[in-house]
């Protein structure tokens, strides 16, 4: 008897950027794609994607793992630099879709505190899927690839 492993969520979502499909694309890196998230409550929070599938950081070839480092810290420089937050918040977690990736987001001093000081899943997620309107949508991703484009002037910054 034999299971079928269920298909990467992640990986998924990866070929929809490939077929330039993705409405929220930002840009393709060397190591990864960055995406624009869900949650705008976080304005400018984004999702990097390794490109290698992986479960786990220390199952990446150690040269691969820290490419993506790299490119991790400079995506988060560049939404910091368009957006201004009070602090940027990294978590890669994995529990409910085992792929390598990384939540940046950046966080308002303007938060009630019981919030602020702790992890964005304590909001509930009602309050996080925020969805910003087609115009804003548009401005932060051309202002995300902007800030992308002077750190990685070989960055994929279109679709298709």
């Amino acid at each position: 008897m034999t299971s079928a492993k269920p298909a990467c969520g992640i990986c998924a979502m990866i070929d929809r950027v490939k077929a330039g499909s993705f409405r929220d694309f930002v840009a393709e890196l060397k190591s990864c794609y960055v995406i624009l998230g869900d949650q705008q409550f976080y304005r400018g929070y984004c999702v990097v994607f390794a490109k290698l599938h992986a479960t786990e950081l220390y199952l990446m070839p150690a040269d691969a793992a820290r490419l993506l480092s790299d490119e991790m810290r400079l995506v988060a420089e560049a939404i910091a630099v368009v957006v201004k937050p009070w602090k940027m918040n990294y978590e890669c977690l994995g529990n409910s879709e085992p792929h390598v990736h990384w939540h940046l987001l950046p966080r308002n001093e303007n938060e009630p505190d019981e919030l602020r000081r702790g992890p964005i899943w304590l909001r509930p997620e009602s309050e996080r899927k925020v969805t910003l309107d087609e115009d804003d949508r548009r401005v932060l991703i051309g202002s995300l690839r902007t800030q992308l484009a002077i750190r990685f002037p070989d960055a994929r910054i279109s679709i298709g």
